[in-house]
């Protein structure tokens, strides 16, 4: 995983959870619902807006951290 996708997981949990420290992240999983995220050895769920297609991944996960930079 490149750079910029570990900031983009440090930012959805930042951003989108009250998880503000932590060490090691790993997104696990995405469904149509939400994406599941690794924090030193947690787990959090974050929920998309609306449910999503798999077409419809990339373009919401972008428009999520460009709605917080």
């Amino acid at each position: 995983m490149n750079k910029d996708h570990m900031d983009a997981i440090h930012g959805y949990l930042k951003n989108y959870t009250d998880i503000k420290d932590f060490q090691d992240v790993e997104l696990c999983e995405i469904t149509s619902k939400c994406m599941k995220i690794k924090y030193d050895g947690n787990f959090t769920e974050i929920n998309f807006p609306k449910e999503i297609t798999e077409q419809e991944i990339k373009p919401t996960l972008v428009s999520m951290i460009l709605e917080h930079s």
